[in-house]
């Protein structure tokens, strides 16, 4: 491995970025990787080449910018930042010339989510008090609350074809006692609402977090929590039956720690995610089925957040290997594991 000089220089602001001695081959669209990086003090929005090496700074400023994600085109990233005083959502080229910012409202407007065609955005919105479900044009413009749970609603994703939003509500200290305990009991598990504000289909009653369309559409992974320990499901239709005629729920694990954070391999036949069981926080992999669950980094340090490469054949992920998380790179089997990022700041949500 070698060090690579970032193609620009921004005062405090100082990556090092450690790439393989065959940086110099050709790169490809899905080779850039968006992060966040503390390094100069806040979090700012870097896009690397993990192949040259060649880093852009999206934002510079005094603000906090998280949550950054691609564009189903690769051409956009949208992310969420407090430079406006509360959180509102923005959209940047991936050269950091040119950002837009979409939402202009009193509430904080967090974790957005493209449509699969790129026209939409998904986002959680406080703007009429509860965190709710709204949805916007991906150029911006007037939003509209789909969901009115009097909870907070914490967005999924979408279904591949656009379809469906999946979400759940989730218990914070403003909606976790008195008569709120009973309506979250009451609104728990994961549900799907048509992006049109239609449809309203309950698929689990459970406490279910973190719920991930698989890329082919046909099945949704998840995470049950169940007196106090978390495990991996995943969810699909009944034979010849739609999503509101039922669903069939599949366990995929089964250990006393924690697995977390399920992550879609592109063909839909995998899946990457989190284990608590070696003691700290390692990656694994499995197939659809839960079978031939691997363990893909042992570092004895906690590794998380996988997300895989749109080819299929890399998988991005934070280690604190070194201390401070940094963003790491390893092949789809978990071999070739190699730090790309390398400063004493937190580096952290990796996205292909």
């Amino acid at each position: 491995m070698i060090f690579i000089k970032t193609t620009r220089i921004w005062g405090l602001l100082a990556i090092s970025l450690v790439v393989l001695l065959a940086a110099a081959c050709t790169s490809s669209a899905g080779d850039r990787l968006v992060f966040v990086t503390m390094a100069d003090g806040d979090s700012e929005i870097v896009v690397v080449d993990t192949k040259t090496g060649e880093a852009t700074l999206i934002t510079d400023n005094n603000s906090r910018d998280l949550y950054p994600q691609w564009s189903p085109d690769g051409k956009q990233i949208v992310y969420m930042s407090d430079q406006a005083g509360n959180m509102e959502i923005n959209v940047a080229d991936p050269d950091g010339k040119s950002i837009t910012r979409l939402t202009h409202n009193e509430g904080d407007d967090s974790f957005p989510r493209w449509s699969p065609d790129g026209k939409r955005l998904a986002f959680i919105s406080e703007q009429e008090g509860a965190p709710e479900i709204y949805l916007m044009s991906a150029e911006g413009g007037r939003a509209t609350r789909i969901t009115s749970n009097d909870t907070q609603a914490i967005l999924g994703d979408w279904s591949p074809n656009g379809e469906w939003l999946v979400y759940y509500s989730e218990s914070t200290p403003e909606f976790s006692s008195g008569p709120s305990s009973a309506l979250l009991i009451e609104k728990q598990g994961l549900w799907l609402r048509n992006p049109d504000g239609v449809n309203l289909v309950r698929i689990t009653a459970g406490d279910d977090r973190d719920p991930v369309w698989s890329p082919d559409g046909k099945n949704i992974a998840f995470v049950r929590w169940d007196d106090g320990n978390a495990d991996l499901f995943i969810l699909r239709k009944l034979a010849n039956g739609t999503w509101q005629d039922g669903v069939e729920v599949t366990r995929l694990t089964q250990h006393e720690a924690d697995d977390l954070s399920p992550n879609w391999a592109p063909d839909a036949r995998s899946i990457v995610f989190v284990s608590f069981r070696d003691g700290s926080a390692e990656i694994y992999s499995m197939r659809v089925d839960g079978s031939n669950q691997r363990r893909l980094t042992k570092n004895e340090a906690d590794d998380l957040a996988p997300d895989w490469s749109s080819d299929g054949n890399r998988i991005a992920f934070v280690s604190r290997l070194y201390g401070q998380s940094e963003i790491f790179v390893m092949n789809a089997d978990g071999s070739q594991q190699r730090r790309l990022t390398n400063n004493t700041a937190e580096d952290f949500s990796p996205n292909w």
